[in-house]
């Protein structure tokens, strides 16, 4: 069970530097995005001027140069959606391997409490309390629970619930990331 600990955490720290390094890429691509469109704007303003004036070799060139760039446009959107979904796609995996960590680690703590259990039953003898008026009203106590480790069965429950969900997410995200790298790589060709 430790080994999984183990290896869970240096999948995660590893997935960690990967995002840290990929963070940057999406704002770079925006701003690629940014400047294409401009241009597309200012070529169309040209265009627009060369068509008044009626110069033929000037209006065909731009209209390539429009084209190209329209080209480059769709490429850089589809590619800025491809980060964008991989950053989210990493993410999910990133807050399902810290859900898997817990869960983990709340097996361990469960387990250990298990043991705690046996060992104070063989080698405790039962202690019966007197208890006033009251003790007995407020602090009843779950005959099922005798040394206090409900709690961490109580907490195993809840990190595999959040280890469930993180897991739908990740589903998800890794649905959609994978249309974009389909898309991008269906422009690319």
């Amino acid at each position: 069970m430790e080994n999984r600990i183990i290896e869970t955490n240096r999948e995660k720290q590893a997935l960690q530097k990967r995002i840290n390094d990929n963070a940057k890429l999406p704002s770079e691509t925006e701003k690629e995005v940014k400047l294409l469109r401009d241009e597309n704007k200012v070529l169309k303003g040209q265009i627009a001027i060369y068509e008044k004036n009626k110069d033929e070799a000037n209006l065909e060139a731009k209209k390539k140069q429009l084209i190209e760039n329209e080209n480059q446009l769709k490429e850089k959107t589809a590619l800025l959606q491809y980060q964008l979904m991989e950053n989210n796609y990493n993410e999910s995996d990133l807050n399902l391997k810290n859900a898997e960590l817990a869960k983990y680690i709340a097996e361990l703590n469960h387990e250990k409490s298990k043991i705690a259990a046996v060992y104070r039953d063989k080698n405790e003898e039962k202690q019966e309390e007197e208890e006033g008026f009251f003790s007995k009203i407020f602090n009843k106590k779950d005959p099922d629970d005798i040394y206090g480790y409900k709690k961490y069965s109580e907490y195993l429950n809840k990190t595999e619930k959040n280890r469930s969900k993180a897991e739908t997410r990740y589903k998800e995200d890794e649905k959609k990331y994978l249309e974009a790298k389909e898309a991008f790589e269906k422009l690319k060709k």
